[in-house]
């Protein structure tokens, strides 16, 4: 017998690394007859890559964001998705709108997963990350009450997905010592500027730990051109980076620094090894903090204009003439009025677990914060006791598809009403 229909919907690598595969993975292992489907929707940051991730999960099939586009424009869902009995569809990432509608397409209920609450008609229900996240899914339903809100309120707690990508992982066979992992950015237009400063902090650790393994998880977003731009230190002025070069899969820098070229799919066994790591604010920094590793995260400010921005700061960056000047103060009036750390596992954990640099910096001052924590063990001890005690526990991603299974029978009949929110 044919299973049913599920759809999982998502925008860029980050998510279907860390959302989409955890959770098609527990499909699997829940209900192996299921045909289980990614369809990707369009996104301002896609490199065009992701349809490729995405076929490495093995899933049945995967629509790219263009497809889903020009389906969308013609009323109908994309090929190769199909409704049925127990029909799903689930928000993986990029709008909800996406999901709802593809759901109404299909004859099929539609869900989502998400860090930030929103309101989006035709979503049943909400699952999110922890109680915090909960309490403020809540407080914004209130007013949309009778305006298009959850069905029957339809908020609950399944836990991080982000836990369960990175611990499926072991770590690799052959650490270094030091084992230092740096995460060069994911966007192209910011990791032109950052790979010759990540190289920069490569560099001058080198002579320090001559036994060191420095590992750089290339993001699949990033265009090989941008990658070459990088290594040959295209755009080194802005952060006082350097040129280096490239042989093969390793990247020599002037002052003999070996650093490892490895692909994005690796980088959870590096995080799992490594004793310190070197990145920017974003998910990476949770997927870091789940690993238990001691990271200096920065966020400069040499040249704000250069920092990627979502929504409409992004499209206010393009403007003529203005552009830049309205980006530089946005960004400067976005971090010297943060309250909350930039690092979300110091936000999470209430504590200074990650060293943070905000401003503008040179690779000097992070290349001695990372030898601060690599020459001492019993801090680095201290805090991945305390990155274990306060980070997400795997377990969400089966949580999350039972819950489904609960809400949504394979025969597409309604869930029992007892089978309500807890």
């Amino acid at each position: 017998m044919t299973g049913r229909e599920v759809v999982l919907t998502s925008n860029g690598p980050g998510e279907l690394y860390t959302w989409a595969r955890p959770v098609l993975e527990a499909w699997r292992r829940a209900e192996p007859d299921a045909r289980v489907s990614i369809a990707l929707v369009p996104c301002q940051f896609a490199s065009g890559a992701e349809a490729e991730v995405a076929r490495r999960f093995g899933p049945d099939h995967v629509t790219s964001a263009a497809q889903f586009t020009a389906a969308a424009a013609l009323g109908r869902a994309p090929a190769g998705l199909r409704g049925g009995p127990g029909a799903l569809v689930l928000s993986l990432g990029g709008g909800a709108a996406y999901a709802a509608s593809l759901a109404r397409k299909l004859g099929a209920r539609a869900f989502r997963y998400a860090f930030v609450p929103d309101l989006t008609r035709g979503i049943e229900r909400l699952f999110v990350p922890d109680e915090r996240t909960l309490r403020r899914a809540r407080r914004w339903r209130a007013p949309a009450a009778g305006r298009g809100g959850w069905a029957d309120g339809g908020v609950e707690v399944v836990g991080n997905l982000v836990a369960d990508a990175v611990r499926s992982e072991d770590p690799v066979a052959h650490p270094g010592r030091p084992h230092v992992l740096l995460l060069a950015g994911s966007r192209d237009a910011f990791a032109r500027h950052l790979i010759p400063f990540v190289l920069a902090v490569a560099d001058r650790l080198a002579p320090r730990y001559p036994d060191a393994r420095f590992v750089w998880p290339v993001a699949g977003s990033l265009t090989e051109e941008t990658v070459r731009a990088g290594i040959a230190g295209v755009e080194r002025a802005t952060l006082g980076g350097i040129a280096a070069r490239r042989e093969g899969d390793v990247v020599w820098t002037p002052a003999g620094a070996r650093v490892e070229i490895v692909a994005e799919n690796e980088r959870y066994a590096h995080m799992r090894s490594a004793d310190a790591a070197l990145t920017i604010p974003g998910t990476n920094t949770l997927e870091l903090g789940i690993a238990g590793v001691p990271t200096v995260v920065i966020l400069p400010l040499n040249r704000p204009e250069i920092i990627p921005l979502e929504g409409p700061g992004h499209w206010l960056s393009l403007l003529p003439l203005v552009g830049v000047p309205l980006k530089r103060r946005a960004v400067r009036l976005f971090v010297e009025g943060l309250r909350i750390p930039v690092s979300l596992p110091n936000r999470f954990s209430g504590e200074p677990l990650m060293d943070e640099i905000t401003g503008r910096i040179e690779p000097a001052a992070v290349a001695e914060r990372l030898a601060g924590l690599l020459d001492d063990p019993d801090e680095r001890a201290r805090r991945r006791a305390r990155l274990a005690a306060t980070m997400p526990a795997p377990g969400a991603a089966d949580r999350l598809v039972a819950r489904l299974r609960e809400l949504v029978p394979r025969e597409g009949r309604p869930a029992h009403p007892g089978a309500s929110a807890r």
